[in-house]
């Protein structure tokens, strides 16, 4: 696999990506506080709430729900199934804890899922790739232009998941849709930009080689197909959908830019 770790600044970017900047310190910002919420006394339950509220979960979008469960439901059990669990000494299922949110909040939920992250390493890896592209694409669209085009891919790509996802109350959380379309849109922006990568086809095998964006960004889609295929078997809890269809809203509305 390729691991990006820089472009080799084939168009020299001149303007300060004042996008970028925001976007990577929103996600740190809410992040942190999020990690601080964790700490408090009641730090377990307050930080679940605070991603169950603005993560978005497919069942609660598409209901219009605006109170909601945290985790799975309660079995529904037979009579003779109830029977049994007394008869040895269980004393019953916890109650659900409820989420009481509004309307505003559910609307959102595919915008605020983009600046959650479920730990360090998830953020960083988000806006490790970010940073790699976003710079060049920016610059080329223009900061409101590039913000908006953000938005978008991270809305479609929140959106596409939920739809393939729609019975789920797993939240999705992560930058990683609207990335991946930032990726995507570099992808037809610069295609023969060289991308420095370390080369990894096998684990003891590690190689730092410069690469053609469209040899890197296809291998990264392609990979993300193969993961998506696999993870319905293996059960993965990884939005492989959500990365997938960012790109290719990335690519989509990069396409379009072009042509105007």
């Amino acid at each position: 696999m390729f691991f990006p770790l820089h472009d080799q600044n084939n168009e020299q970017v001149k303007t300060v990506p004042m996008a970028s900047y925001v976007v990577i310190g929103l996600c740190f910002l809410i992040h942190l506080y999020s990690v601080i919420l964790g700490f408090g006394p009641t730090g377990r339950s307050d930080l679940t709430r605070f991603i169950y509220r603005h993560g978005l979960i497919p069942s609660v979008y598409f209901n219009d729900a605006t109170t909601y469960h945290i985790g799975e439901r309660r079995p529904q059990l037979t009579p003779e199934q109830r029977q049994i669990l007394a008869e040895s000494g269980f004393k019953g299922f916890p109650e659900p804890e409820m989420i009481e949110s509004s309307q505003l909040w559910v609307w959102l939920m595919p915008l605020t899922c983009m600046f959650l992250h479920a730990s360090w390493m998830h953020l960083l890896t988000n806006l490790w790739f970010f940073w790699i592209f976003s710079d060049n694409v920016e610059e080329r669209m223009g900061t409101l232009k590039f913000s908006l085009f953000y938005l978008f891919v991270g809305f479609f790509s929140s959106i596409a998941h939920a739809v393939i996802q729609s019975g789920s109350e797993i939240p999705l959380v992560g930058a990683s849709g609207a990335v991946s379309g930032v990726m995507g849109a570099y992808l037809v922006l610069f295609p023969v930009n060289k991308i420095t990568s370390y080369f990894c086809p096998v684990w003891f095998f590690i190689r730092r080689i410069d690469v053609p964006a469209i040899v890197v960004l296809g291998f990264y889609l392609l990979l993300n197909m193969l993961q998506m295929y696999q993870s319905g078997a293996l059960g993965a809890n990884i939005a492989f959908d959500a990365h997938i269809f960012g790109f290719l809203g990335g690519v989509g509305a990069a396409s379009i830019f072009k042509r105007m």
